[in-house]
Formats: structure tokens, C-alpha cells, sequence
């Protein structure tokens, strides 16, 4: 029966669904409007080289993107993207970002109602195997929470939350030497578009720096200076 229902609703969803002509055609239509706002001369400052100085770790899904950060992320933001937003499926590519583009920031951006973090917190066996596989790789954060009495929405935030915490733990013991010499700063945060941080929808809540999660002590790290206090209290939180 349950098959059935999600059959149906796959079916239901197609009738709302874009057909791939009208993709493709939105695809070309958005790249020409690009070109028609973008001279030569914008693309002469990185058509030979790449400088970013971002590398962003962040999930795959469809409502995180790197606009929420920048505004033109091109050649600023070095991109790496896959469910959970986790390092150990991706270490090549964070380590050219880390190590050959040299960022001063590597930023790991999880999110809320994130699909991972809810699927690796219930039994996701029956899942094709190479997302097992990917979804394994979450079990170490989350199993402190799996069998902890909580609804369900504050155990998924807060799964959310310690996976971060987890990608950022990962990324010290890796990158050790160069955050110890200040030449890379490790930032976690939420993207929370729900709104759980009760910093309104779309708030980037920023939960970890260098393995400091105490969100005064994090107010008053030297990255924040130009920060006002209102601002610091809006986007440095945790739900604990």
C-alpha cells in the first residue's frame, strides 16, 4: 500500500514538473542573459586563473546555493558540493582549494531540514548502495542522538548541527599546521531557510570556528571585529 501512495504521489508530482524542452530553453535563455550583462572584461580577470578565497563544503541540495554568500560567486567561491556537506567523500577536492588555491577560509555549510542528516537518522538499508555508503559516513555525529528522547524537528536541527560540528573536527586534524600558523580559518554554519535559529528564514547561522562553539566566546574572536553586536547576536547561535 505504502508503495502504492508514493507511486502516486511521483506520478501527481510529473503534472507539476518543468518538461525537459522548457529546461533546456531556461538553461540557454538564463546563460544569454548572463552574457548580454557581463562584458569582455569581466571575464578577462579570471579566464586564466582561478582566486578564491572561499572553499565551501556545502550539501547538494537543490535550496543551498552559493548565492546566499555572494551575490557573483564566480571566482570567489571554490564550490564543493554532496549530501551531508562532508569532507571524507570529497578530500580531494577540499584539499585543492585548501592546499593549491589556498583559501584563507574553508567554510562547511550545513542546512536545515537537511535530507542526509534525516535519512542517516533513521534506517535507510533499503537506500541504492552507494548513498549507504555516503549516508555511513554520518554515524559517528549523529549516533549520540539516535536514541535520545526528543521530537523529532530538534533531534534533526540538532543533527544538522553536530554533523558540522564533525566536518569541522575533520578538517582541523587535516589542515592542523596551517590554522595553527593562521593562514586557514575553519568555519561551520547552518544555512537555516526554515528558520530555527529564531533568526528569521534564510539566516546563515554561524555554530563553530576552529572548534570554538560557545557562541559568546565566538563573539569575541578578532574574524567578528567588524561586526556589529546586534549583528554577532543574530547570526552567531546554538541550539544546545
Amino acid at each position: 500500500m505504502k508503495r502504492i501512495v508514493l507511486a502516486l504521489l511521483f506520478i501527481f508530482s510529473l503534472s507539476f514538473a518543468k518538461d525537459t524542452a522548457s529546461i533546456i530553453e531556461e538553461i540557454v535563455k538564463y546563460d544569454e542573459d548572463f552574457v548580454k550583462h557581463h562584458s569582455k572584461s569581466y571575464f578577462e580577470q579570471f579566464k586564466n586563473k582561478q582566486k578564491p578565497y572561499i572553499t565551501l563544503v556545502s550539501c547538494s541540495d537543490a535550496r543551498v546555493h552559493t548565492n546566499i554568500i555572494e551575490k557573483d560567486p564566480i571566482n570567489k567561491i571554490f564550490a564543493i558540493r554532496n549530501i551531508g556537506n562532508q569532507l571524507l567523500t570529497s578530500f580531494g577536492s577540499v584539499d585543492y582549494g585548501v592546499l593549491h588555491l589556498h583559501t584563507p577560509v574553508l567554510l562547511i555549510l550545513g542546512h536545515s531540514h537537511c535530507g542526509a542528516v534525516k535519512a542517516a537518522l533513521g534506517d535507510y538499508s533499503e537506500e541504492p548502495f552507494d548513498i549507504i555508503k555516503e549516508l555511513d559516513h554520518l554515524f559517528i555525529p549523529l549516533s549520540k542522538l539516535k536514541n535520545k528522547h526528543m521530537d523529532f524537528e530538534t533531534k534533526w536541527i540538532k543533527g544538522v548541527q553536530a554533523n558540522v560540528d564533525y566536518q569541522v573536527e575533520l578538517a582541523l586534524k587535516k589542515y592542523e599546521e596551517l590554522v595553527k600558523e593562521g593562514k586557514l580559518t575553519v568555519v561551520g554554519a547552518v544555512d537555516d531557510f526554515v528558520g530555527l535559529y529564531g533568526s528569521g528564514e534564510g539566516r546563515i547561522i554561524i555554530v563553530n570556528v576552529n572548534g570554538e562553539t560557545n557562541p559568546e566566546k565566538l563573539k569575541k574572536l578578532p574574524i567578528f571585529n567588524k561586526l556589529p553586536k546586534k549583528e554577532k547576536d543574530l547570526i552567531i547561535k546554538r541550539i544546545n
